[in-house]
């Protein structure tokens, strides 16, 4: 499966399962209305196969059954998907460099020693102002 197909399908999981929770209805309630077992959409919805851990991909007749028992037009369904994949497309990912640790001396620039005393731009809550 290729990069956009994958965010296209992680959108419309992410999608059923926004309109899921707006419903408050769970993955079980929803395997019910469409006539499958909380299995079979577990393997869809949430932590896929248990044998190898991947999530199966919905197919069109899971979509057109899922986005009527949330009474939801298919369509419009895949459409905000399609959206949410296309702007997901357009962002870089954060690649966080490893700095390494802080020398002592740096530590100390930057802390902040406490103040016992209160100053003047710190008053003082114990005496009435």
């Amino acid at each position: 499966m290729d990069n956009y197909t994958q965010r296209l399908a992680d959108a419309l999981v992410s999608e059923i399962k926004a309109e899921m929770g707006r419903r408050d209805l769970s993955s079980r309630a929803l395997g019910r209305l469409i006539g499958e077992s909380s299995q079979y959409m577990s393997t869809r919805l949430d932590g896929g196969n248990p044998r190898t851990g991947e999530r199966v991909t919905l197919n069109i007749r899971d979509v057109y059954a899922i986005a009527s028992a949330l009474d939801i037009d298919a369509l419009e369904l895949m459409g905000r998907a399609q959206r949410i994949a296309n702007e997901a497309s357009n962002v870089t990912p954060f690649r966080g460099r490893n700095v390494g640790p802080l020398a002592d001396d740096e530590l100390q620039a930057v802390a902040r020693p406490a103040d016992l005393e209160p100053t003047d731009e710190q008053p003082s809550y114990d005496e009435p102002s």
